[in-house]
């Protein structure tokens, strides 16, 4: 529920017969307790009140994995996966076969030469000794589930998508090889009971102001609540992608918050690129990535390959594993050229490789994820020669600058980039030249600054963010 300036919790609880809980979302938010069963006439009955701005049920989303043991109660093609089209329509697809994919394991270490950047995983936890994670700095957020400091994972579904993203031998930015460049900020938003809503806008608002560039929800349900769309907007606003899985049910809507528009919505092909059945599309379906098609009586191999607790791995299909994919995707083109917020969103979108309907449509939004052309602009030819990877810069040459500020304005010193330097030009929040630079960003938000070094044969770059936040009436960066 969200409050009117000024108003005191406790009292608008003792109005309307319920229990002031705590406040969420850094203040923006208060929780309430009523009675179970009640919690949607409680919320209409307190939407009355002048003092409220808007009240709602804490739903209760749910992780979007489809469990792999289950498919023995539906298997459409009979006993085996056959081919959809084409002359072979009707037979057997052999297990291995994959006539497509995201690009992402032909070429090695494609995204290794960028700069640091932040994710976040916002699911039930991560196992942070996973050797999985052996190159990606793996943080302990919050657990905003049971509202304490540890957000081990206690399910496998959060060890599982965070090793699509970044895991060493598994993960988009493994392969990519830019793990070492990607911190992963971990928020545990789901447990025995499936995902709160509030949990989950805590996470999102700790996420973008932790300076993630995007976080993965790998989770879904029924209708969008205001407090998501809220902190959404907010994470927009500071260009973080919030990027979600569309949902299971097979139906031609998706799920919520991916049904947010602020949000990115992701959709799962299966191994012939085409709509994994239980897929989830329809209005506001931006990307489409692979998800896995396991079906009884069939081998493992067509799922998606990922970590899980104990140190394992294990192969699960679903919306749940397509949207870890972007999330990754996003990370690595991020570190590599720099993007954020709507460009970084536009880059994923427009250098997908189209599938039905030409350009945006229903079936798979912009299309499916090519992680390989989103960093590289470039195509890759499946069969033909791997292009060469983007040239390391200059032997020596290595930019890097140090910031202080006061209150809201900061001084920036590049004189520690190493190299014959001919150049340095700032970039991001501000514009300028020279070796120093002075800004004042005025305000609260997360403002992304980079340095640009040259010699005359080559260049380098890095990417800091500075972080302003209100305390109080003032506002300090750091």
């Amino acid at each position: 529920m969200r409050l009117a300036d000024g108003t005191d919790a406790a009292s608008i609880g003792q109005a309307h017969g319920v229990a002031f809980g705590r406040t969420i979302a850094n203040g923006r938010l208060a929780l309430f307790n009523g009675a179970a069963g009640n919690e949607r006439a409680i919320a209409a009955r307190m939407r009355g009140d002048v003092r409220v701005v808007y009240a709602e049920p804490d739903y209760l989303r749910q992780p979007t994995t489809i469990d792999p043991r289950m498919w023995a109660f539906y298997n459409p093609g009979g006993l085996s996966v056959s081919n959809k089209k084409g002359r072979n329509k009707g037979d057997p697809v052999a297990s291995l076969l994959s006539v497509n994919d995201a690009d992402m394991d032909n070429v090695e270490g494609y995204a290794s030469v960028g700069s640091p950047v932040s994710i976040a995983s916002i699911d039930t936890g991560v196992q942070f000794d996973h050797p999985e994670f052996g190159a990606a700095t793996i943080v302990a957020g919050w657990d905003h589930y049971s509202n304490d400091a540890d957000p081990s994972d206690e399910n496998d579904h959060g060890t599982h998508t965070t090793g699509t993203m970044v895991g060493d031998n598994v993960g988009v930015a493994g392969v990519a090889g830019a793990a070492g460049n990607v911190t992963v900020h971990v928020y545990r938003v789901c447990g025995g009971n499936g995902c709160p809503t509030s949990a989950i806008v805590n996470a999102i608002y700790d996420a973008t102001d932790d300076g993630v560039v995007a976080m993965n929800l790998s989770l879904g349900g029924g209708t969008l609540s205001q407090s998501e769309s809220d902190a959404i907007a907010y994470a927009t606003a500071n260009d973080a992608l919030v990027i979600v899985s569309a949902g299971n049910d097979g139906v031609s809507s998706v799920s919520c918050p991916a049904c947010d528009p602020n949000s990115m919505s992701v959709a799962a092909s299966d191994w012939m690129d085409e709509h994994a059945y239980y897929t989830n599309y329809g209005a506001g379906l931006d990307i489409t990535a692979p998800g896995g098609e396991l079906y009884s009586n069939t081998s493992s191999e067509s799922g998606i390959w990922s970590s899980v607790r104990g140190s394992g791995y294990a192969y699960f299909q679903g919306t749940s594993m397509a949207a870890p994919q972007v999330t990754g995707t996003a990370a690595i083109v991020a570190s590599v050229t720099g993007l954020r917020g709507a460009a970084l969103r536009a880059r994923l979108e427009s250098t997908t490789d189209d599938l039905g309907p030409g350009g945006l449509d229903t079936q798979f939004g912009h299309g499916r994820l090519n992680s390989y052309r989103a960093v590289t602009g470039v195509t890759l030819v499946e069969g033909g020669p791997p292009p060469p990877p983007p040239p390391p810069p200059p032997a020596g040459l290595a930019a890097s600058f140090t910031f202080s500020c006061s209150g809201t304005s900061c001084n920036f010193d590049g004189s520690g980039s190493t190299g014959a330097i001919t150049s340095y030009t700032w970039s991001g929040a501000f514009t300028a030249s020279g070796v120093s630079a002075s800004y004042d960003f005025g305000g609260a938000g997360n403002f992304d600054v980079t340095l640009a070094v040259g010699d005359g044969t080559g260049s380098d770059s890095v990417t800091d963010t500075v972080s302003c936040r209100r305390r109080g009436k003032k506002v300090r960066c750091n």
